[in-house]
Parts: structure tokens; C-alpha cells; sequence
């Protein structure tokens, strides 16, 4: 529901809001206040070209639409130097503006882009009369037959170049395959490239180690202290227990030295392991740089390939089965085709004869509404067929497109179809409601519209006295200046609105009507 409609410099309205509520909402007021603008402002959020409606009161336009229903919405379009859509308050897209819109509002006015001469939406409004799991149906049927066919496609691509990615495959396998890489090879044997690389450094390094231990007195001082410390421990245990504990440093000294130099008798330069050891990382490296920046990455495209081959093998056994399997599932499409087809034909009839008797109700007697199915070479998303609404207003005239109606016919058009299908946004707009209205059709009108507000919040510019009598909710737009301000009527002030409306005076006789209408009583006499 539209709560609220705030609009700053829009044509001659420097700003002005709109308060809704439930129910029939009518929107009154003298030639010129300035009620369409404010349909103008909503066809705005609904993607509408804003020419002629930027005003002189700044050098942008605003729009802002307050909608609730469960869940809160604030749509606005800035139009001007900064032309800028938004969606609770985060800057979207024209597009992404507009969809949102039309799941709120629905809108009927001759000079706005009127949704419902699209084909998809004279289509959803067509489906609206069937049972849902028709279309539902179909379109998983349409779904499954397009993910066979995409497959099926895509399997014969690959085919046709399978020769030259077979051959790929088989050289990259046959690389891989040859070089045998293990998982953390290249780590082991980079370690032990390095300690080949740098063979005399290690030498020099672990000989001076050896020489501080053995030669350089090391393990001499550390026997000469476990003696000092054992002479003392005759006297202390404290210091016998030192002497033990520098015993087995000493002897573990002894160890180390005994290590260094089986270390550097083993030490020899061996320069053709060292070339094999390069070789041999020069080798998994390519292989890291062609197919992963690991060898397990590598180990997993050999996987992969394998796979893949396999798979290329038994191409044309799963297209042959792929083949069967389109076929069944286009018979299984044109089925739920033809059944939501029938299901649509039969609909259409109905809508047809419904719409032509509402019409007739609404003023326009002779008027025609074929609603025409016409078939698609290929399946479609949404079935076998198109849907096209045609409309003459009378015998002699040849039934054309929704877009050849005038504004007052495409209201009641619209009126018509939102009270037979009931697929309406939860909000509806009408504007000139009124054109070629009068007399007993006016009454048809008004009493259709209050039976659309029993379902959606309806929004109705009107110059009928007897719309604006039916409303939950009048609103009168007035100009003062270069102000436009919209005020709700209630008591006295609706009478005089809807007195002015009937006969443009304000004179005994009209508000008497006025009240009639209004099922109030009659004002009592004045006494002389």
C-alpha cells in the first residue's frame, strides 16, 4: 500500500505531499491544481522519460514513494543535474527501480508507459485466470528440455575438437606421467641441492666447530672442571652433583665432536649428483609452471586429464543417449504445452465474453475484445503461444491494439481486467477515469471501482461526483500561488467538494445532492 507521495519542484509544484490510506482512495480539485502531476510523479518510479516536468523551483526534480505491506519500501528518482534512482536510500538502477515499483503499483493513465500494453503483461493477466501448476508444469518441462539441449550442444562442440584435445590431454599425461613427481619432492630435493651448492662453506664451518671442540681445548676444560668440582664434592655433594651434571655435558661434547668428524670425512664435492639434482628441479619446476604452482596442483591436473579422456571416450555413447533423452523431454514440453494451451484458449473465450460485458457496463455498449493466441515457431519460456488483447469500440471498427484506445477507454479496459483476473499490484492508479463518462455509466464506474478497493488500495483522479462520493478517502488538491497543497476532506468541506463537482456552485440544491450522495440527511431549512 502507498502510505505516502512527496514531490519537490515537478512542473508548477514547488513540493507537495500525498497521504493515502486503505480502501478508495479519490483525488479532486479545480482544471490546473495539479492532480495528474502527481500521477506523473508516480509514473516517474515506474521508469517514465521526465520531459517538461522539471520545474523552476531548483535544478532537480525529487519523488518519493513510501510503501507497506508486511515489509517497508522507500522508492525515489531524482531527475536533473543529479538524476539518481534509489532503493531504501541505496543507489539502484532506472531498471532495478522500475521492477521494484511494479511490485508495488500498478498504474492506468494515457500519458504514462502503460504496462499493460506489453504482450508479457496482457500474458500474465491471461494466466492469472488458469490454475498455477499449468504454467508451473511447463515451465519445468521448458526448463529440463533446455538443460538437455545445452548439454547435448556442448557435448557435440567438444566433440568435433575432441581429436585435437585427446591429443592435448594424452601429451600432458604423458609429461606428467614420464617426470613421476612425488608430493614434496622438489622441497627434499632442493635441500639437498643447497648443502651441494655450498659445500665448502660447510666444510670450513664444521671444521672450526671440530677444531674448537677437540683441538682447541673445549673438552679438555670441561674434563679439568669435573675434576675440580669431584675434589670439591668430598667436601659438599652440592658440588659432586655439578660434577655430574658437567660430566654428561662433557660427554655429550664428546659426542658432537666424534659426529663432526665422521661429518667431514663424509664430506666429499660430488658434481654430477649436483647436475642431476638440477636437472631434476629444472624439471619439476616446468612442470609446476605449466599445470600448478605445486607438484600436488600438477599431480591433480593429471587426475583431471585422465578424467577427461575417459569421459571423451564415451562421447558419442552419452550423446546418443543425450539425443533420446531431448527427444523425450521436447515430447514431455509439447505436452504441457498443449495443455496449458488448451487451458489458455478457453480462458481467453471467457475473458473475451467477461470483458465485453463489463465494458458494456461501463459505458462502452458495442464494444469488442478478442484476446488472440498466436503460436510461437519454437517453444517458449512461458508456452507455445503469444498473447495479444485487441479492442474495437464499436461493430464497424476493426479491433486494433490496446496502444489505439484512448485514455478514458484504456481505463475502463484496465478497470474491467483488474476486477475479472485479479492480478493487480497491490496498489492501482487511474487517471481520466472520467473521459466520455456520465449518467448511469458513472454509477457502474464508481460501484466497480469501491469493489476493486475491497482487495487493493485504489487511487482515483476524478471529476465524478459520484467516484468521489464512494471514497474512504478524499483528497482535495488546491493551488495557492505557487504552492500546491493536498488536503484531506471530511464533514462539511467533502459536501462542498462534491457540490462543486455536481454543478460548480455551491447552492442549496447541489449540497443537498452532495449529502444525498453521501447518505447524510438532509440540512434542515433555514427559518425566515
Amino acid at each position: 500500500m502507498l502510505l505516502r507521495l512527496e514531490v519537490q519542484n515537478l512542473a508548477a509544484i514547488r513540493q507537495a505531499a500525498l497521504e493515502l490510506g486503505p480502501g478508495l482512495n479519490v483525488l479532486t480539485g479545480e482544471t490546473g491544481a495539479g492532480k495528474s502531476l502527481l500521477v506523473d510523479a508516480l509514473a516517474l518510479l515506474l521508469g517514465a522519460r521526465p520531459e517538461g516536468l522539471l520545474g523552476p523551483f531548483g535544478d532537480s526534480l525529487l519523488v518519493t514513494a513510501f510503501f507497506a505491506a508486511g515489509e517497508e519500501r522507500v522508492l525515489s528518482r531524482r531527475v536533473g543535474a543529479r538524476s539518481t534512482p534509489r532503493i531504501d536510500g541505496e543507489v539502484v538502477s532506472l531498471k532495478e527501480l522500475q521492477e521494484e515499483a511494479e511490485r508495488w503499483l500498478s498504474l492506468h493513465a494515457q500519458h504514462a508507459a502503460l504496462a499493460l500494453l506489453s504482450p508479457r503483461r496482457q500474458r500474465e493477466l491471461l494466466d492469472a485466470l488458469l490454475p498455477p501448476d499449468l504454467l508451473q508444469g511447463y515451465q519445468e518441462a521448458y526448463a529440463r528440455h533446455q538443460a538437455l539441449l545445452g548439454e547435448k550442444r556442448a557435448l557435440e562442440e567438444a566433440l568435433r575438437s575432441r581429436s585435437e584435445r585427446e591429443d592435448l590431454l594424452r601429451f600432458q599425461l604423458q609429461e606428467i606421467r614420464e617426470a613421476r613427481p612425488r608430493p614434496g619432492e622438489d622441497q627434499e630435493l632442493e635441500q639437498e641441492a643447497e648443502r651441494l651448492r655450498h659445500l665448502e662453506a660447510l666444510r670450513e664451518r664444521a671444521g672450526r666447530a671440530y677444531a674448537l671442540l677437540a683441538e682447541g681445548g673445549a673438552l679438555d676444560l670441561l674434563q679439568r672442571t669435573v675434576r675440580e668440582l669431584r675434589a670439591g664434592g668430598r667436601f659438599d655433594r652440592a658440588l659432586e652433583a655439578l660434577a655430574g651434571d658437567v660430566e654428561g655435558a662433557l660427554e655429550g661434547a664428546r659426542a658432537v665432536a666424534r659426529e663432526l668428524e665422521d661429518y667431514l670425512e663424509g664430506l666429499e664435492g660430488d658434481p654430477e649428483r649436483l647436475a642431476a639434482l638440477e636437472a631434476r628441479l629444472s624439471l619439476l619446476e616446468r612442470l609446476k609452471r605449466k599445470y600448478g604452482p605445486t607438484l600436488e596442483a600438477v599431480l591433480a591436473h593429471a587426475a583431471r586429464a585422465e578424467a577427461e579422456l575417459a569421459a571423451l571416450g564415451g562421447g558419442e555413447e552419452r550423446l546418443w543417449a543425450l539425443q533420446r533423452e531431448v527427444a523425450a523431454a521436447r515430447e514431455a514440453l509439447l505436452e504441457a504445452g498443449a495443455a496449458l494451451s488448451q487451458a489458455r484458449l478457453r480462458a481467453a473465450e471467457a475473458l473475451q465474453k467477461g470483458m465485453e460485458a463489463e465494458l458494456a457496463a461501463l459505458g462502452l455498449p458495442r464494444a469488442r475484445f478478442p484476446v488472440g493466441l498466436k503460436a510461437l515457431p519454437e517453444p517458449g519460456a512461458f508456452g507455445l503461444e503469444e498473447v495479444a488483447f485487441r479492442f474495437s469500440a464499436g461493430p464497424h471498427l476493426p479491433p486494433a491494439p490496446l496502444a489505439a484506445a484512448s485514455g478514458g477507454e484504456l481505463a475502463r479496459i484496465a478497470l474491467a481486467l483488474a476486477l475479472l483476473t485479479g492480478a493487480e499490484a497491490p496498489t492501482v492508479v487511474f487517471d481520466e477515469m472520467d473521459a466520455g463518462v456520465g449518467g448511469e455509466t458513472a454509477w457502474k464506474v464508481a460501484e466497480r471501482l469501491a469493489r476493486l478497493a475491497e482487495t487493493r488500495q485504489v487511487l482515483v483522479v476524478t471529476h465524478l461526483p459520484q467516484i468521489a462520493a464512494r471514497a474512504h478517502r478524499h483528497l482535495r488538491v488546491k493551488k495557492a500561488g505557487e504552492e500546491v497543497r493536498v488536503e484531506v476532506l471530511e464533514g462539511e468541506e467533502r459536501v462542498r467538494e462534491l457540490a462543486r463537482l455536481l454543478s460548480g456552485q455551491y447552492t442549496e440544491a447541489a449540497l443537498a445532492h452532495a449529502r444525498l450522495l453521501l447518505g447524510q440527511p438532509a440540512a434542515s431549512p433555514k427559518t425566515p
